[in-house]
């Protein structure tokens, strides 16, 4: 009889067996990871301001902490992060998580559970943040855009908090989250050169739409045309920009564009039933009205 022979081989915790010319893969389960190694492994996410490694040892990470791992992975880490087991059953485990940032330094009690799958951070490890500001509907958070007024949950570290956006709206601060840490943060957001250089390029576009030909004054558009004084009827309206209306400054929500030159030609009917042109001139051509500022840029409505 030919000599039978066994071989075993592991690698990586497979085990393969190989029996007269047959081979057959065991794979046995990798080592469970201990509590210390999962907690150890979340206190360097922070270190290195990595949300989404930070957020994928949560045990069911609520629908917010999607948010919370964009904000971190644009914060400033925290300085130090140091675990100690207090005590520890079969399924839970508690540790003091001490972190210092910005020269200061906390202590969090991180509760970590075993999920059957392996070790999970539980509780300990969320700061919140409340969030306003004067003009827009978000700020920006580290690297998450938050809406405002509004509340977010974060992980500890240091977050840049800015209007948003931030190339139309100056406005800037910064907060120091810890486990445990409740605090409110409001922006004074003022639209800068950008805002207003895009503010102007839409009453340009505006201006432009208010001035096709027409067969009656535009509405919303700040013209007087006194046409009836000279004609019984109306054919048509054509207009000239000599010189855009210029938007000076945005203030409490509200702009103004003066300084226009705008040249109106109406065409029809006299009194004495002759047609006739009759051109009317306004060296004041202003639009007033308000302005929002959000994702999609700097908005207007004409009053």
């Amino acid at each position: 009889m030919p000599r039978r022979s066994v071989v075993a081989l592991v690698v990586s915790g497979a085990v393969a067996l190989a029996i007269t010319g047959a081979v057959l893969l065991a794979v046995l389960p990798p080592r469970a990871e201990t509590a210390e190694d999962t907690a150890q492994a979340f206190a360097e996410a922070l270190i290195a301001a990595d949300g989404t490694a930070a957020v994928a040892l949560v045990v069911d990470p609520p629908a917010a902490a999607s948010l919370a791992a964009e904000a971190l992975d644009g914060a400033f880490a925290v300085d130090t992060a140091e675990v100690v087991l207090i005590e520890q059953t079969s399924e839970r485990a508690t540790f003091d998580l001490t972190l210092g940032l910005a020269g200061d330094t906390a202590t969090a009690r991180l509760v970590l559970v075993d999920d059957g799958d392996r070790w999970r951070v539980a509780d300990g490890m969320w700061g919140t943040l409340r969030v306003e500001t004067t003009r827009g509907d978000a700020v920006r958070v580290g690297g998450a855009r938050v809406p405002a007024p509004g509340e977010v949950s974060l992980l500890p570290g240091l977050y840049p908090v800015t209007a948003d956006p931030e190339d139309l709206l100056d406005g800037a601060t910064e907060a120091a989250v810890f486990p445990g840490t409740d605090q409110d943060v409001a922006i004074e957001a003022i639209p800068n050169e950008a805002a207003l250089e895009a503010a102007q390029g839409a009453i340009a576009d505006y201006a432009a739409a208010c001035t096709v030909p027409a067969t009656s004054t535009p509405a919303n558009c700040g013209m007087r045309i006194p046409w009836p004084a000279d004609l019984v009827a109306l054919d048509d309206l054509r207009f000239r920009i000599d010189r855009m209306p210029r938007v000076e400054d945005l203030d409490a929500d509200t702009f103004v564009a003066s300084g226009g030159v705008l040249i109106v030609t109406a065409r029809g009917t006299d009194r004495e039933g002759d047609p006739r042109d009759v051109t009317y001139r306004s060296d004041t051509w202003t639009l007033r009205g308000s302005f929002a500022v959000g994702p999609d840029g700097v908005t207007l409505t004409v009053w």
